[in-house]
């Protein structure tokens, strides 16, 4: 592979000799010929460029898959963070009397459950969200009604991250012939340029003679 691009100027310069070593000796093809040769090295390099090609795409899919990752990552850790803030609340910690708790117990054990569920889950790893753990025993209650509606979209909104995360990460799987070119792509455009140069060289012989 030729990962450095000296090697890659050195491999041009060394095929480029070499094809001109019969134009130096006497043997140059005729202008027709050569105009054949200008079907030949624009296909030769257009197949080197397969490899680069299939790698750019493999590139870039990788980078969007990880900020699609980072997106549902970060979903998750809004609903844990606010389940969390309203466990600590002043209407689930005691703070508030008695006769007015009861209001509250109902979401505050949804809260924690959730909160319980959630930190379970390995976030990095994209899990399913199990619907029936996290909204079995959500309220009824007026008070957190909003809340399990905020929750329920926020989980629908992961479910979309994840769907185009893992279409994201399927565009990045090489074919077995993408993988092939990517390691014989260098060497087709070095071959391709020499061949153009020699191309030239062999016509300016042509006309000087």
């Amino acid at each position: 592979m030729l990962s450095d691009s000296v090697h890659f100027v050195l491999l041009t310069l060394a095929l480029a000799l070499i094809f001109h070593l019969p134009i130096w000796c006497g043997r140059n093809f005729c202008k027709r010929k050569w105009k054949y040769v200008d079907y030949l090295w624009p296909i030769i390099a257009g197949v080197g460029m397969l490899g680069a090609v299939s790698e750019i795409r493999s590139s870039v899919a990788d980078n969007w898959a990880q900020t699609e990752q980072t997106r549902a990552v970060t979903i998750l850790e809004a609903i844990q963070d606010y389940s969390v803030q309203q466990i600590k609340s002043e209407f689930c910690s005691g703070l508030i009397p008695a006769t007015e708790q009861q209001t509250y117990n109902e979401a505050c054990r949804w809260y924690l459950s959730v909160a319980k569920y959630l930190k379970s889950l390995e976030f990095k790893q994209l899990p399913k969200i199990s619907h029936n753990q996290l909204f079995a025993s959500a309220p009824n209650s007026d008070w957190a009604k909003d809340d399990v509606v905020w929750v329920q979209g926020m989980v629908d909104e992961y479910q979309k991250q994840k769907t185009q995360y893992e279409q994201t990460k399927l565009a990045q799987i090489k074919h077995p012939l993408e993988r092939i070119f990517w390691y014989i792509s260098p060497y087709l455009v070095c071959f391709a340029v020499a061949l153009r140069l020699t191309k030239v060289t062999g016509e300016l012989k042509l006309e000087s003679n």
